[in-house]
């Protein structure tokens, strides 16, 4: 990470390339007309302008002393130090120094105001002259706020990225790894209460599969942008299907009915529902009354896809950690289809409902 100091002197790389390029005029100008102290004068005024991003204070207050000098400079001076306090003006609100730049912008201009007047004496061209200067800071001014806006703009996208970036791995580490230990958690209870040792191979099975869900984590959390989340392959109707079997096997007996084709949902609505299935899956694994059956209603139309999960609460479910992060992560991925979850208990019954409109694709 670049220390502060650096990052400062970064951030004012604009008015470090004025500031140059002006004391390159400032030379040139300074030849032409043969005045060395001139030439000095500029130069000294534009080095104050590239240690004001530094320093902005101690290095503004030595600019309007160099600038005051201009008070008293003869008129064959190319005076193009006169120019440096409006590139400070400018650098300050790059950066959103606000009060720095309003007490530079302030004092400037009452330098400029006593230039004009020595020079042309009290009159309509002295007053239209300053009028010109506050003109050029109002111009520093509003070019600053444009650079600081575009840049805050930038830091809050950038902002936006990193927390969709985080909600997205959370959503991804829950549905694979959190899943899966809570169902290891759950044979491992089941295997102790019935001293089947024969569940142990696929509880092994299970741990191996945890390990490699929680090495794709960590490579994510190094380089996210390199790293595809974990997906399952299949059409929605074949998810489903894996999902019912699975059920079956654990002790939850499954009636299904099914209005529609759900091989004609489109394939980024059936990977979301499918994803949102599994979780409400899960749910059953760990909060149903075990042996009792379970219900999978779908309806498809040409507009819409709603599907329900049904089942019987068990007398004494697992314990739940407080919020779920699983009906979290389901709303925010179904919201990205414009689809909406339900989940509502019904007496002994819990009801998880899932509905997509098909427009979305």
């Amino acid at each position: 990470m670049r220390n502060r100091p650096f990052a400062r002197v970064a951030s004012g790389a604009v008015d470090i390339v004025l500031a140059v390029v002006l004391a390159a005029l400032g030379v040139l100008l300074g030849g032409v007309s043969n005045e060395p102290l001139g030439i000095i004068i500029d130069v000294i005024a534009c080095i104050a302008v590239a240690l004001a991003v530094r320093w902005p204070r101690a290095a503004g207050i030595a600019l309007a002393c160099i600038l005051a000098v201009y008070a008293f400079a003869p008129h064959r001076w190319g005076q193009m130090g006169q120019y440096a306090p409006l590139i400070a003006i400018l650098g300050a609100g790059i950066r959103g120094e606000r009060r720095i730049r309003f007490g530079m912008a302030l004092g400037y201009w009452v330098i400029y105001l006593g230039i004009q007047f020595n020079l042309y004496g009290l009159g309509w061209t002295a007053a239209l002259a300053s009028l010109v200067w506050a003109a050029l800071i109002a111009m520093m001014w509003a070019v600053g706020n444009a650079f600081s806006s575009y840049r805050n703009a930038q830091n809050e996208l950038r902002a936006a990225a990193l927390t969709q970036q985080r909600l997205s791995l959370a959503r991804e580490l829950h549905d694979s790894l959190s899943r899966t230990l809570v169902r290891l958690s759950l044979q491992a209870r089941a295997a102790a209460a019935t001293n089947d040792p024969s569940t142990l191979t696929e509880i092994a099975d299970g741990i191996g599969h945890a390990s490699s869900e929680l090495r794709w984590l960590l490579s994510a959390l190094r380089e996210p942008d390199a790293v595809a989340p974990i997906t399952a392959t299949g059409s929605l109707a074949t998810r489903i299907n894996e999902l019912i079997e699975q059920l079956d096997n654990r002790g939850f007996p499954v009636t299904v009915t099914i209005d529609g084709d759900l091989e004609q949902v489109p394939a980024r609505i059936g990977e979301v529902v499918a994803t949102v299935a599994s979780e409400a899956a899960a749910n059953v694994e760990r909060h149903a009354a075990k042996g009792r059956p379970c219900s999978l209603l779908a309806s498809l139309d040409a507009d819409s896809l709603d599907l329900a999960v049904i089942n019987e609460v068990a007398a004494h479910p697992a314990p739940s950690n407080g919020t779920s992060m699983g009906l979290l992560g389901a709303a925010e991925r179904l919201s990205a289809v414009g689809g909406t979850i339900e989940s509502r208990g019904e007496g002994s019954r819990w009801i998880t409902r899932i509905t997509v409109p098909l427009a979305v694709s």
